[in-house]
This record gives C-alpha cells, structure tokens and sequence, in this order.
C-alpha cells in the first residue's frame, strides 16, 4: 500500500498504534471502543478507530482486511458516515471464537440496527464493498476480492451530498486486536 493513496484519508479516533509498512497498514483497535447507538438503552459509542476519506456523488469503495485471532465483538470492516447519529457499517464480528458473523448495522438519528449471517470459519482475509447510487447504498463482500456477494441495499434519512467512506476497527471488549488493510480504493460512478 503506497502512502501516496493515503494522503486523502484521515482519523476520527486515531489509535495509539498504527505502523505503515510498504503493502499494509496495521492497526491495533483500543479496548472499549465501538461504534453503536441505541436510544431505548440509553447507551451510545463513537469512539472506534475510523480511516477515511470524504466523497460526492456516486462511488465505489473496497477496503481489504486481514485479521487473525478475533476476540468476542471485535470488528473490522467498512464505514459510511454523515455523523455520530448517521452512519452505515459492515464488519467480520466473533460473539464467540468458534463461530464468525458477517455483520451489518445502520445507525438513523441515534439507533443502530443489526444484521448478521455466518460465514465459513477459519477466513482471515476478507474484501468489503460499498457502492453509492443516487440514494441507496449497496453493501458487498468477498472471501477472493473477486466475487462479491450483495449483504445489504439501505438508504440514509439524513444522507448529504458529502459523505465520509473509509474502514473501521474496533475492540469492545479486549485489548490486543490488530487487523491490517492492504488495499483502500475509491472510484468515481459506481463502477
């Protein structure tokens, strides 16, 4: 991964621990942090590690992570936001080591809901999609970066004409969760 593809994305919740390498970069989520809202249970988290980028019009943006030892609730994958009440997200989750989930969650005016299915144990690589068209948002994933499954079609209430995209990470509830991306790639039109 070249710095030079990076120089339009920045932090919201930078970690403490990131190292740049020439076809990576890993991260290494923080303890207790997490992107959720939920109003009824008066519980509310914005502080995971966000790397981003801000877009108009119509997109496509692919992030690939590579992970290994998953702890309960730990997550990588990729994020749309307006703002702390307004976002998209799509991630691998483990609520127990034995057993992967593909997630995905839309947050409108601070409440986020949750969608999951299993995927095959013992991945550790995994690509995710977003395409913006016109209002909707199409969420993909794929094992080879090659075929894609569509997970989800939503569209945001509150959606702008800029958007932030760009990949998330975040550990709830244990320390010591590292991921890596190796490839961050945006382009215009949705193709």
């Amino acid at each position: 991964m070249l710095l030079e593809a990076l120089q339009d994305f920045e932090w919201y919740n930078e970690p403490k621990n990131v190292i740049f390498r020439d076809k990576n970069m890993l991260v290494s989520a923080e303890k207790g942090t997490d992107f959720w809202q939920s109003r009824p249970h008066r519980f509310s988290q914005d502080n995971g590690h966000y790397f981003f980028t801000r877009r108009k019009g119509d997109f496509s943006f692919v992030v690939k992570w590579t992970f290994s030892g998953c702890g309960a609730y730990n997550q990588c994958g990729l994020m749309l936001r307006i703002d702390e009440n307004n976002w998209i997200k799509a991630s691998i989750m483990y609520d127990n080591p034995e057993r992967p989930m593909l997630g995905s969650s839309v947050t409108q005016n601070g409440s986020s809901d949750w969608a999951a299915q299993d995927i095959p144990q013992g991945i550790q690589d995994i690509f995710f999609k977003l395409k913006r068209l016109g209002g909707d948002y199409l969420i993909y994933y794929s094992l080879d970066g090659e075929n894609f499954k569509q997970i989800r079609m939503t569209a945001l209430l509150n959606d702008m004409e800029e958007v932030k995209i760009g990949a998330y990470i975040c550990a709830p509830r244990e320390d010591n969760f590292e991921a890596s991306i190796s490839l961050l790639e945006v382009t215009s039109n949705a193709q």
